[in-house]
């Protein structure tokens, strides 16, 4: 039997004890939409384990389950940022070196955090100063996703996108290319830059004899256009 992303999602929404168990494509398809994904979904479960913990409802299996949560956590915002920079399949080395420095460098914090709680239970101080920590532990999934968004930039050379120039009222290529954004890497890679007379990938053919299409590449922070690759490609083509 093929588990589907749907009866994923469900299994995890009736249980979510498991989630943190789930490996691979099967944890991704668990937190890719919905509450599982969320900032507040995390910040809600630290509470609930914070508030068993003080409460002796819950003992030293908190470092193993919030282990398993952060790594949960951030590896579903690295999957996410590499997915949503247009890639697909296993994360490349560089995101998969990056991503278990950064769970070892929660994991240094989980078992202090354990005894911070079993500590405050003891001498009967209140659990507020506690729970004040969650949305922090909580928010790294931001941070994760950013730092990988980040790395995927650098790797790929960073994001350049096509503005049309002036001149270019007649060209269909440079009109059709105008506002895509892709990584310098990819536009190499498919040999299609402005200008450079003779240029045989734009129909103006980068400005004709007098070099004067003023078409350009620039940096960008915008994200990588959906399918950019196939769909320059298939410009370039035509």
């Amino acid at each position: 039997m093929t588990l589907t992303v749907e009866t994923i999602r469900a299994i995890g929404k009736l249980y979510p004890a498991i989630i943190p168990h789930l490996t691979g494509r099967a944890r991704w398809m668990a937190f890719t939409r919905g509450e599982f994904k969320t900032v507040e979904y995390y910040e809600r479960e630290l509470t609930r384990m914070i508030r068993n913990v003080y409460n002796g409802d819950l003992g030293g299996e908190f470092i193993d389950i919030m282990a398993n949560l952060v790594s949960g956590q951030l590896t579903q915002a690295f999957d996410q940022a590499w997915q949503d920079s247009g890639q697909e399949g296993q994360l490349p080395d560089f995101l998969t070196s990056a991503l278990e420095d950064m769970i070892l460098q929660q994991y240094d914090h989980v078992d202090q955090f354990y005894r911070d709680i079993v500590d405050a239970r003891i001498d009967e101080t209140s659990i507020d100063p506690l729970l004040s920590r969650a949305p922090m532990w909580a928010g790294q999934w931001d941070t994760a996703y950013k730092q990988a968004e980040q790395l995927i930039n650098i790797e790929n050379g960073g994001n350049l996108v096509w503005r049309k120039g002036e001149t270019e009222h007649g060209c269909q290529t440079c009109a059709d290319l105008d506002g895509i954004v892709m990584s310098a890497r990819e536009w190499d890679e498919l040999d299609v830059h402005p200008r450079g007379y003779p240029n045989d990938k734009l129909e103006c053919q980068g400005g004709g004899p007098a070099n004067n299409c003023d078409c350009t590449l620039e940096p960008t922070e915008q994200r990588r256009s959906p399918k950019a690759y196939e769909t320059v490609m298939n410009i370039v083509s035509k």
